[in-house]
């Protein structure tokens, strides 16, 4: 007869009867580790894009690296108005630039 305090544990060497459980994820963990739907952080740089429609969240070093050479229109387009590269579609496009405070 097993000790009541030791029933979860799996015996050595044998193997088990029942099939293996599920992955399932009740507390929510992957959550932790998505991305999407989240609003970016105070102080990020969000470029969104007119061609590829995508939203990319860049750090000021990287929108630098992204602006050389760039060209900015913010009286004459005023739904995109920077001529730059975009980083999702690493194309130059129309993109707009907005600062999360």
């Amino acid at each position: 007869m097993t000790d009541p305090g030791f029933d979860r544990l799996r015996t050595r060497g044998g193997t088990t009867s029942r099939a293996a459980p599920l992955r399932v994820d009740p507390q929510g963990r992957q959550s932790l580790y998505s991305v999407s739907g989240q609003p970016p952080a105070p102080g990020a740089l969000t470029i969104s894009c007119s061609s590829c429609r995508e939203r990319s969240v860049v750090t000021p070093r990287q929108l630098v690296l992204l602006a050389l050479p760039s060209l900015h229109l913010p009286f004459v387009r005023r739904g995109h108005p920077s001529w730059m590269r975009c980083p999702a579609c690493d194309r130059r496009t129309w993109v707009k630039v907005v600062l999360t405070l």
